[in-house]
């Protein structure tokens, strides 16, 4: 079942502010998820078709989907893509931002022959070439997973949702071509949408922004948006202004595991990773999910 959103707040403030409890949490959500996030699960099977979701789960409105995706939305497709598919998996997640901050001294080729190694779905795999993104969603994993279950049980309002903040940011100005972002608005299926692009498909910078920055005035009060912060060496009056950009990831070592992006016109996701779509679709891998009981 789909985890209710939180009203007016987004995440648990106090687990930003008690890494001892926010550890804790994590443990807490590994083990809902099904084992403890320090043993892989079993190694990959080919994805099969995302099951429909049970008459039970309560859908999520427009509004609890904007704040959902508010701190994601103005990401590169192609990241975009990874982290919802990845979403999916967030026991992965965890496994693997553990694994990666184990092992910070590992680099370029010998980091990427490594992660081959390991049992993660492939999203989880590419991610690990932006650490700073997977660490975002392990030590966010009740986001994450809400993200994820949205992904599973909506994911055409999902898109919609993303595509409904991008348009607000566009008008305001705030989403715009940069040396490291290419914007372009586009038809696609007789339907408009904003696309972004990496300016250089070898390198991958990841915006970072304060909502009420980009969007403007918040029109939910009782679903204010997800924020997450920023890097300690951006400065507070660049996020003020609008976009503000990480160093860049070399992600073109990494081949296959990046390239994916949207089907606007279609409201769906695909990624470049040859055993996860089908047709120009990608599919939701179950092998690699552990899911949560909630009736124990």
């Amino acid at each position: 079942m789909l985890a209710a959103m939180k009203p007016k707040g987004g995440c648990d403030v106090s687990l930003r502010q008690d890494p001892a409890r926010a550890r804790a949490a994590d443990d807490d959500s590994c083990r809902c998820l099904g084992t403890n996030a320090d043993n892989p699960p079993a190694p990959s099977s080919p994805a099969q078709p995302a099951s429909q979701p049970p008459p039970t789960v309560e859908l999520l409105k427009p509004e609890q989907l904007e704040a959902l995706v508010a701190p994601i939305a103005l990401y590169p497709d192609e990241l975009l893509a990874n982290v919802l598919a990845a979403s999916t998996y967030p026991l992965e997640v965890v496994q693997a931002d553990r694994w990666l901050k184990a092992r910070k001294t590992l680099k370029g080729d010998a980091l990427k022959k490594e992660v081959e190694k390991q049992s993660w779905d492939d999203s989880v795999k590419a991610l690990a070439s932006t650490a700073d993104v997977i660490s975002m969603m392990s030590d966010k994993i009740d986001w994450t997973k809400n993200l994820g279950d949205a992904v599973l049980a909506q994911q055409p309002d999902v898109m919609d949702a993303i595509q409904r903040l991008r348009s607000k940011a566009y008008d305001n100005k705030k989403l715009v071509t940069t040396k490291q972002q290419k914007v372009r608005v586009q038809t696609q299926e007789s339907k408009q949408a904003i696309v972004i692009e990496s300016a250089d498909p070898n390198t991958m910078y990841v915006p970072y922004y304060d909502p009420a920055a980009v969007y403007g005035t918040w029109p939910y009060a009782d679903y204010q948006p997800y924020y997450f912060g920023y890097p300690p060496y951006i400065g507070a009056g660049v996020i003020a202004a609008g976009l503000a950009f990480g160093a860049g990831w070399a992600i073109g070592r990494w081949g296959n595991y990046w390239g994916g992006g949207a089907n606007w016109g279609n409201r769906n996701l695909y990624v470049n990773h040859r055993t996860n779509n089908i047709g120009n679709n990608w599919q939701h891998n179950a092998a690699h999910r552990r899911a949560c009981d909630t009736t124990t």
